[in-house]
């Protein structure tokens, strides 16, 4: 089973990457890096995010071998919108921010007039 030293070791040479660099971004000895390769050691926690951005990982394959899927945040509706936007020139699409601005500031704007119950107070 690779741990994760053995995937730090195995991603440098296949980024062609050193490992004196990342001792250096993390300001570590060469030494200690030595040190968990032959103890068969992690590396602290606090420097985990910095040794994934290095070698172009993702946290989670840094400390698994496996990449998490990311989670879908949009909605099927939200996407189709969004696929039609994308499909727009660059100036119509400027048009449509300016229409959804406007419609968010006319929104907000009248909620002003509402108590907390959503009924009109004035």
């Amino acid at each position: 089973m690779e741990t994760i030293i053995d995937r730090i070791t195995r991603l440098l040479k296949e980024k062609n990457k050193m490992a004196v660099d990342l001792c250096n971004l993390l300001n570590i000895q060469q030494s200690t890096m030595s040190t968990w390769k032959s103890r068969r050691r992690n590396p602290p926690a606090e420097y985990m995010p910095t040794i994934a951005s290095f070698l172009g990982v993702t946290l989670d394959y840094l400390l698994t071998g496996k990449d998490v899927p990311p989670r879908k945040t949009t909605t099927d509706e939200e996407d189709y919108f969004l696929n039609l936007y994308r499909d727009l020139p660059e100036r119509e699409q400027w048009r449509i921010v300016g229409i959804i601005e406007e419609a968010h500031r006319r929104s907000h704007e009248s909620d002003k007039y509402l108590d907390a119950e959503g009924k009109l107070s004035v």
